[in-house]
Formats: structure tokens, C-alpha cells, sequence
């Protein structure tokens, strides 16, 4: 071979190949048995396929495929969260309370604060 011991492990085959970053998440479209469309996401298709099998009812979901190269915004519009603890996807909402107080004659509008929004997590 050649006097470089790594060009010859290239050569040969022995180094590794480089392993694609997977996508942290699973996309589905699911189709229930009256024909209602639903997008669903997890982190794994095992949390999918779960909430697919059936429910209280036997209500069971077909999922007709799975997507990839969703943006955040799509998810965030929708799709639902099936996945095990909270959802990743969920948007912020503000924490500020405010009235308004006067208006200017250029027409703006003056604010008063008047408490903070409080927050329920849910679980």
C-alpha cells in the first residue's frame, strides 16, 4: 500500500461513514375511520403508533404516511402532540396584562400595566 497508515484504513474501507443527523422527531398524517385527517407528532413513531391503536372507545387511527422536512410553524399550526411529556412545539405567550389608559392626538394608544397572567402548566 502507501506509507500512510490512514490513507490505507481509507482505502481499505476501515473508517467509519458518516452517520446523518436523524430528525429528533416522528411526523405522521393519520386518518380516523369517518375520514378526518389529523397530523401527529412525538419524539419516537412507537408514541405514534400508540395513540393510533385505540383508545377508551377502539377508535382506531390508520396512519396513511410519514412526513419529514416540517418547518416549526407548520407544527406549531397543525399538528398535535402525542408524545410523552410537554409539547416542544408550543408557542409563548406573553406575561403582561396591560388596558388601555389614554390616546394621544396622533391617535396612540398609552397603556396602563396591570398584573401578570398566570400560568397552569399542563401535564
Amino acid at each position: 500500500m502507501s506509507n500512510d497508515s490512514i490513507l490505507d484504513d481509507i482505502l481499505a474501507g476501515a473508517m467509519p461513514k458518516k452517520e446523518y443527523k436523524k430528525d429528533p422527531y416522528e411526523f405522521a398524517k393519520a386518518k380516523d375511520r369517518f375520514g378526518n385527517i389529523e397530523y401527529l407528532v412525538a419524539r419516537t413513531g412507537e408514541e405514534i403508533e400508540d395513540y393510533c391503536d385505540g383508545g377508551v372507545l377502539g377508535h382506531d387511527k390508520a396512519i396513511e404516511e410519514w412526513c419529514s422536512n416540517i418547518t416549526p410553524a407548520m407544527v406549531q399550526k397543525h399538528f398535535k402532540w402525542v408524545g410523552a411529556g410537554t409539547n416542544p412545539f408550543t408557542v409563548a405567550k406573553p406575561i403582561y396584562i396591560n388596558e388601555v389608559e389614554s390616546v394621544d392626538k396622533q391617535g396612540n394608544l398609552r397603556y396602563k400595566f396591570v398584573g401578570y397572567r398566570n400560568f397552569k402548566p399542563k401535564f
